[in-house]
């Protein structure tokens, strides 16, 4: 199964650090950096329309030991409105965080969770780094990147309301099989659900680094997928369907670490996705994309 991405978009963000999820809602997305101090609204032209204060440090990074590291984000019902619910890497005691923002935002403020106890959870999964979660019906997908002393990428089927009952929601964990040769290591850096073809899109990225703290020299990110994803979240392994690595499809993504992904609009044939990079100097970047997929 093949795929062609063509670049319609991109642009630099040199005020904006770390981007490492980005969502879209009723024509607006919603920009993370995983040691920026606000969340980031824009237009679906990349203008920016408002800032949301998550923490408050004076720096504009975050210090690395005291960040929260916001890696993913997903838009899920409570109470009958959307919230945007962003999840830290839990890879250190200070990650094991969240923030909840009602949508659409006017000026309501953030709320703060623990999901220490569900992370508790997860011992079989050797080196906790949460990078990707998605929605996808009735599933909660989170994603656990490996690294090079723990090659293995992992695929974590939960419910929506986890957050809310820690100790006693369903938990099956799958690892995620890539079946094509790759120069090196790619971990997981970001998972999106398209319903209309129950597809998981999986953003894989290399980065020289053997653990979950540590960033590294950055290689090539990868766009994924798996078709018919739910009926392959029993617990068993879970092998992508085809796999692109993005600086092929396009030189501007070379050197950049794409940790956020959001499907904006499907067609038939086509999807069209906004993606945001890290290039761990501070920037980030924004990427309008097409994707054809060919069965």
């Amino acid at each position: 199964m093949k795929a062609s991405i063509t670049l319609l978009r991109s642009l630099l963000l040199n005020d904006y650090p770390s981007g490492s999820a980005i969502n879209y809602y009723a024509g607006h997305l919603y920009v993370i950096g995983d040691d920026a101090n606000t969340l980031l609204i824009l237009d679906s032209n990349y203008n920016e329309v408002n800032t949301v204060p998550f923490f408050h440090y004076e720096e504009k990074r975050i210090p690395k030991a005291k960040k929260t590291d916001l890696e993913t984000a997903v838009i899920l019902d409570l109470d009958g409105q959307k919230h945007l619910l962003a999840l830290g890497s839990a890879a250190t005691k200070e990650r094991e965080m969240g923030v909840l923002l009602r949508l659409p935002f006017t000026d309501n403020k953030p709320s703060y969770i623990s999901y220490a106890s569900f992370i508790k959870r997860l011992q079989q999964i050797p080196g906790i780094n949460i990078e990707g979660a998605t929605l996808a019906g009735s599933h909660f997908i989170l994603s656990n990147r490996g690294n090079e002393s723990n090659p293995v990428n992992h695929l974590i089927i939960t419910t929506p309301d986890f957050w809310e009952r820690q100790e006693d929601a369903a938990i099956r964990i799958s690892k995620l099989v890539i079946p094509f040769s790759l120069p090196g290591f790619a971990g997981v850096s970001e998972l999106c659900y398209i319903e209309q073809e129950d597809a998981l899109l999986i953003i894989l990225s290399s980065e020289a680094t053997g653990n979950t703290y540590d960033d590294g020299v950055i290689g090539d990110s990868y766009f994924g997928w798996v078709k018919q994803i739910s009926q392959k979240l029993d617990g068993r392994d879970v092998l992508l369907d085809g796999i692109v690595n993005l600086s092929d499809a396009d030189p501007a993504f070379k050197g950049e670490k794409v940790e956020g992904a959001c499907l904006s609009a499907v067609t038939d044939k086509e999807w069209y996705l906004h993606l945001v990079a890290d290039n761990d100097q501070g920037a980030s970047t924004l990427f309008h994309i097409k994707v054809v997929v060919e069965n």
